[in-house]
């Protein structure tokens, strides 16, 4: 008899922890709160199109390739689509930094603007792809530690890795409006640029090196994708199921109390719920201590999104930030990428405005539907936008409601202090055949991240108990 796993939520971690766990010779069930699976990767459906609910690039195409080698997947399988012109960044004083695919043109335009940026550019680039490489392999483990560095040769980088991206940027000479703009990712995740962690800088080499992807049919195709492998792998996944609490006996996981009160048995589980909340809100007998710790940890927030249907397109960038002081706004095209999503000359798009955790929830519904309205009505999206109508709505409320968010955020901000800390282990070090995956157990919140996370906590498991055992 195979022996019984259960998976607490359907998101990209979950479907790829049980897939492995499926090859690897266990009986999975996946319990899944909503009615569809790929949790904030899934696609939403609003006035005839089809849009992405969460998120919308592919900045880390080796990670996803390692993680669906070990799936025996291919990303050749989603249609990825190279992006030429990456984003565009206008600044508060009206000038624009761009990023293109292309390092040459991306350079010589910093050239243009500010005599010697080019070069700096260039050599920053060099010099954190190279560490980028050297490191690749620390993201497909589970926890690294110093002895992975010293026979890795990696530690000559322990400078860098204690080092903020604030910090890694002002050593490279550049000009602010240059490191603002590599630095716009830090707003989309909610840091301060200078408690980011450094490999953070890795983001533009990823993007010249490696290439930024969109997934053909949008972010949702990945989590379609593992969804059918689940099912071939034989995972069942069981919607419309929410999990009440982790129960337990003795020190180790005795199976899941859904809310429906229905308790279901198992030798171990992996949540794909927020790490956080696992703990706090699921997980019975939980000291009350580590607890405290692990909610004095700051929150990441969804922010909030409207999806729209536009009327023309905004060439050549796929996305189109605008800075405002220590936030910003995103403009995101994927008709750019692939005309077919049109229809009649429009077209679907996404405008996002990232929140600190603690302004989202002072602002409530009505303060940010307010915001939302606020961003509709600023002119420097609609440029070549001939028309608008909005399709849906949400608020950071309406995301934790939809998508059982602890505390309406979607893990904790991946600070420099939290990322050397280690993050949230794939292995309980509290409960004995409990795992996590997902964001927040690994360096962030790409889509790329949550699979690699989904594949160490099933291997973690499969070390603990052995299948057939």
């Amino acid at each position: 008899m195979a022996t019984q796993i259960l998976v607490i939520g359907a998101g990209i971690g979950g479907l790829s922890a049980s897939i492995r766990l499926a090859r690897l010779g266990y009986q999975v069930r996946v319990l899944e709160a909503r009615s569809s699976a790929g949790g904030l990767a899934s696609g939403v459906a609003a006035g005839g199109f089809a849009l992405d609910a969460g998120p919308y690039i592919l900045l880390d195409k080796p990670g996803l390739d390692w993680a669906f080698q070990q799936l025996g997947l291919s990303t050749a399988d989603l249609g990825l689509i190279l992006i030429e012109s990456v984003y565009h960044v206008l600044h508060e004083d009206g000038h624009a930094t761009a990023f293109d695919h292309s390092l040459d043109a991306t350079a010589a335009s910093f050239e243009a603007a500010y005599a010697g940026s080019g070069a700096q550019y260039k050599a920053l680039v060099k010099r954190t792809f190279g560490i980028h490489q050297t490191l690749k392999p620390f993201t497909f483990k589970s926890r690294p530690g110093v002895w992975d560095l010293l026979r890795n040769g990696a530690l000559r980088h322990v400078p860098f890795l204690l080092s903020s991206l604030d910090t890694v940027l002002k050593q490279s000479g550049l000009p602010e409006p240059v490191r603002k703009g590599i630095s716009i990712w830090t707003h989309v995740a909610g840091q301060p640029v200078a408690q980011a962690p450094s490999p953070m800088a890795f983001v533009p080499g990823l993007f010249h090196e490696v290439g930024a992807y969109y997934p053909k049919g949008g972010m949702q195709a990945v989590a379609t994708l593992l969804e059918k492998a689940a099912r071939a792998v034989g995972v069942v996944i069981q919607y419309n199921t929410k999990v009440d609490s982790i129960r337990t006996a003795r020190g180790r996981v005795a199976g899941v109390e859904t809310t429906a009160n229905e308790f279901i048995p198992a030798e171990a589980v992996v949540s794909n719920s927020n790490g956080i909340g696992t703990y706090t809100e699921l997980l019975e007998n939980f000291k009350p201590t580590e607890k405290a710790k692990l909610r004095r940890l700051p929150l990441q927030s969804p922010g909030v999104c409207v999806y729209l249907a536009v009327q023309g397109r905004n060439p050549p960038y796929y996305i189109r930030f605008k800075l405002n002081g220590t936030g910003c706004t995103a403009f995101v095209q994927p008709g750019l990428l692939e005309p077919d999503l049109g229809q009649d000359g429009w077209y679907p798009a996404r405008l996002i405005a990232p929140l600190d955790h603690a302004t989202a929830a002072a602002l409530g519904e009505a303060g940010q539907h307010a915001l939302m309205d606020q961003l509709l009505a600023e002119p420097w999206w609609q440029e070549n936008i001939g028309a608008y109508r909005v399709l849906h709505r949400r608020t950071t409320f309406e995301w934790g409601r939809e998508y059982t968010l602890y505390r309406d955020s979607m893990n904790p901000v991946m600070t420099a202090r939290f990322m050397l800390k280690g993050r949230i282990a794939h292995r309980s070090p509290h409960v004995r055949g409990l795992y996590l995956a997902g964001s927040s157990t690994h360096p962030g919140q790409w889509v790329s991240f949550c699979a690699i996370s989904g594949v160490l906590a099933a291997d973690c498991l499969a070390q603990d108990f052995p299948a057939h055992a």
